[in-house]
C-alpha cells in the first residue's frame, strides 16, 4: 500500500506544476497575430516532451477562442537557465510563472499580472518547512541543506518563506527536481530539511513517511503563481484573461481542466505587486 501511495505521490509532484500552470497570455506579437506563451516552473519534475501535449492542448483551446487569425504556441521550462535564455532572446506574449520567478524577474521582463492560478482551488499558497522528527523545533536552529523544487530562485524563496535575505539563513537552500527523494533523505537524517507547497503537503500527509518528519515553519499566506503579460497590456488583454477565467464554466474545457488538475483561473491577486523585488535586492519585501 505504501509503495502505491509513493507512486501516486510521484505523479502528484510531476504534475503539481499543472495546477498552478494553466496558461496565460500577452500581446506584443511580432506579426500582430502571434500570442505564444511560456510556462516557467523552475524545479518541477518532467521535461518538455512530457509537457508538450498539455501545452499543445491548451494552446489549441485558446487559439480557437481567439479566432483562426491568431497563432498560439506554448513553451515549457523547468530549468531556470533555459527559461532566462529564452526570455532574453525570444520573449513570448504571455505566460504563467512561479511566484519566485515573478519576484526576481518581474521588473526585468515587464511582467504584469492578469490572472491568478488556482492550485487546490485557491488563489493563495503556503510553504511548509519540515525536518526529521528529532530535529530542532525552530528553523533558526537548523544546519545543513534544505531542499525544495521552489528553491532554485534562492533569494526570492528565502524572502517568501522566512522574510530574511538568503545570506542570513543558517542553512543552505538547494533546488531539487526530486522533492520526494529529498523528503526521504530528511526522514532518514541525511538532509536538514525540505520545503513543501500545498499540493505536496497534502500528498505527503497520508503517507507513513509523514510520521517521521515534523513541520517547524509555515510561510505567511502567499499568492498563488501568477498569469502574467510581458510588456504593456494592449487590446488583447481583456479577451485573453476572460478566456482563462471562463474555463471553469465552459463544458469544452472540462477535460482540459481535469488533465491539468486545476479548477481554473481567477482575478489577479491584489498582493502580487508587493512581491516584486528583483534578484539583486539585499532586502526582502
Amino acid at each position: 500500500m505504501e509503495m502505491k501511495r509513493l507512486h501516486k505521490l510521484k505523479l502528484v509532484f510531476l504534475f503539481a506544476w499543472v495546477a498552478g500552470f494553466m496558461v496565460c497570455w500577452n500581446a506584443h506579437p511580432v506579426s500582430g497575430k502571434d500570442l505564444d506563451f511560456a510556462v516557467i516552473q523552475p524545479g518541477q519534475p518532467g521535461n518538455l516532451v512530457q509537457a508538450q501535449p498539455v501545452m499543445d492542448a491548451l494552446a489549441l483551446y485558446v487559439q480557437k477562442k481567439l479566432g483562426s487569425t491568431i497563432s498560439v504556441k506554448g513553451h515549457y521550462f523547468n530549468k531556470l537557465e533555459d527559461a532566462l535564455q529564452f526570455m532574453e532572446k525570444t520573449p513570448p506574449a504571455w505566460g504563467i510563472v512561479r511566484l519566485g520567478f515573478y519576484s526576481d524577474e518581474a521588473q526585468h521582463f515587464g511582467m504584469v499580472p492578469i490572472a491568478s492560478t488556482l492550485p487546490e482551488g485557491s488563489s493563495t499558497e503556503r510553504w511548509r518547512l519540515v525536518t526529521q522528527k528529532s530535529g530542532p523545533d525552530n528553523w533558526r536552529g537548523l544546519k545543513g541543506e534544505v531542499f525544495g523544487n521552489m528553491l532554485f530562485e534562492q533569494s526570492a524563496a528565502a524572502c517568501l518563506l522566512f522574510g530574511e535575505p538568503v545570506h542570513k539563513l543558517p542553512f543552505q537552500l538547494k533546488g531539487t527536481y526530486r522533492p520526494l527523494r529529498s523528503l526521504r533523505q530528511v526522514a532518514a537524517g541525511k538532509a536538514a530539511g525540505a520545503v513543501l507547497d500545498i499540493a505536496q503537503y497534502k500528498a505527503v500527509k497520508p503517507l507513513d513517511i509523514f510520521d517521521k518528519i515534523k513541520i517547524i515553519h509555515t510561510s505567511r499566506e502567499l499568492p498563488s503563481d501568477p498569469v502574467v503579460w510581458f510588456g504593456k497590456p494592449d487590446q488583447w488583454t481583456d479577451s485573453l484573461s476572460g478566456i482563462l477565467m471562463g474555463m471553469n464554466k465552459d463544458p469544452d474545457a472540462a477535460s482540459l481542466l481535469r488533465m491539468l488538475q486545476t479548477e481554473g483561473f481567477g482575478p489577479a491577486n491584489k498582493d502580487f505587486s508587493s512581491f516584486k523585488r528583483g534578484k539583486a535586492d539585499e532586502t526582502c519585501f
